[in-house]
């Protein structure tokens, strides 16, 4: 694999450092990051290289002749994280498959997994290529064991946007364009915004409490609709628009502020500074955005639309959306409704069920705004919804019966058949925040 420059962004007030890999990201990772004066200076970009530092350029080598090797369409599995050097002596950890790290002190790498003791230890590329190969042989994309015609084999990476399209198909029939690009903004929504250090800022004790967390993620779900279109999609700019700083909230914070709200350097589970994990989400937006322009070259627009909305998880904006508001006012009008068969008895329940905010205590209006978005609600009326597990209404669409919510299943040979969703489970339940 080629060596290619890297370009060194520097924050000229407080010495941080992030590596992109060509000016436009640069310029684009700074954009998003700051808002500054005209007059001011406070990065400087300078390129690094063009040589690739160790272990980056010998893991590259390697991946790039497992990728030759394979015969089955996969790739090697690669994430790298930035690398910060002066002299490309030194490296921060590469990770491989999300939980394998290599590391590179002088002359010797080190190849460990973060959850264990154990950890290898080689002195070449040759020794480390031998290592990695271990872990290659362990790892595999699709299922092991015979494939005959009734078994399910998972896609093979070049086939996962149009195998994803044709289950959203089967999932949900036809959606309009509209329903569909919804159902899009929010897998969007879940994989730039929730699923990063945002989760963080609300993991544990913290001031993004759930009612906030529903509203902000509601909130940039519909930035993200804004934003998409059949005609064309600024991939980049889309992703860019998630995570910038500047961004405002329901809560009237700017996400830095958002961040910074929730930055305990005290507490482990909030030490990290959210400037510094917005300029990494930033990157992480520009990769993503690269690699979506690409997709969508190749397969299509709509193709790669239809390959976001394979699942949902009841979030607004999804096509069960209006189901669970329904559920929902039904329950909040019935204390023997099914849905509290696991909290009429808690302590909190008989208080929470008659202390119904009053900006939300008409039936009406309640469900208008719940139906136009939980960013519409006050602080206070979206604590209490999720207080009353809207995240954990049903979703089934109750043809065959529903056990959960104890509706009778419609006929015995239903009852042989029926794979019951996963929110049988409460574990794997994702709630709506």
């Amino acid at each position: 694999m080629k060596n290619s420059a890297l370009w060194r962004v520097v924050d000229n007030e407080s010495g941080t450092q992030s590596i992109v890999s060509s000016p436009s990201e640069a310029v684009a990772f700074v954009n998003s990051r700051f808002d500054t004066d005209d007059d001011d200076e406070p990065f400087g970009i300078t390129e690094v290289g063009p040589l690739l530092p160790k272990p980056l350029g010998v893991i590259t080598a390697w991946a790039a002749e497992k990728d030759g090797e394979r015969t089955d369409g996969r790739t090697a599995p690669i994430t790298i994280r930035p690398v910060v050097t002066d002299n490309a002596s030194e490296c921060d950890d590469v990770v491989l498959w999300g939980d394998v790290y290599v590391s590179w002190d002088h002359d010797m790498y080190t190849v460990e997994e973060p959850d264990s003791s154990e950890y290898s230890e080689a002195y070449s590329a040759a020794e480390l290529s031998a290592i990695l190969d271990e872990y290659a042989d362990d790892y595999e994309y699709a299922p092991e064991g015979p494939e005959g015609p009734d078994s399910h084999r998972w896609p093979k990476p070049e086939e996962l946007i149009t195998y994803s399209a044709q289950e959203c198909a089967k999932r949900f029939g036809h959606l309009d364009d509209d329903a569909l690009l919804w159902l899009a903004a929010t897998r969007i929504t879940l994989a730039v915004w929730r699923n990063t250090p945002v989760e963080n800022w609300h993991a544990g004790k913290s001031p993004l409490h759930d009612g906030t967390m529903m509203r902000i993620n509601a909130a940039t779900t519909r930035l993200v609709r804004s934003m998409l279109s059949f005609d064309h999609v600024d991939w980049i700019g889309l992703g860019l628009a998630i995570v910038n700083p500047s961004r405002v909230l329901p809560t009237g914070q700017s996400v830095l502020e958002l961040g910074l709200a929730c930055h305990n350097p005290d507490d482990p589970a909030h030490e990290d500074d959210p400037r510094v994990e917005l300029a990494e989400m930033a990157q992480a937006a520009i990769s993503w955005g690269r690699r979506y322009c690409l997709s969508e070259k190749e397969f299509g627009l709509r193709t790669l639309v239809e390959s976001l909305c394979a699942f949902e998880n009841g979030w607004f904006g999804a096509p069960s959306w209006g189901r669970i508001v329904d559920r929902f006012l039904t329950a909040v009008d019935d204390r023997e409704n099914a849905h509290w068969r696991i909290h009429r008895d808690k302590p909190w329940f008989d208080e929470w069920f008659t202390n119904q905010p009053a900006d939300i205590a008409d039936t009406t209006e309640f469900r208008r705004l719940l139906l136009a978005g939980p960013d519409l609600l006050s602080e206070e009326a979206a604590e209490w919804c999720v207080d009353g597990a809207i995240g954990y209404v049903c979703q089934d669409d109750h043809a065959n019966g529903c056990p959960l919510c104890g509706i009778p299943l419609a006929t015995e040979s239903s009852n042989e058949s029926r794979q019951w969703p996963a929110i049988l489970n409460p574990v794997s339940v994702r709630p709506v925040t």
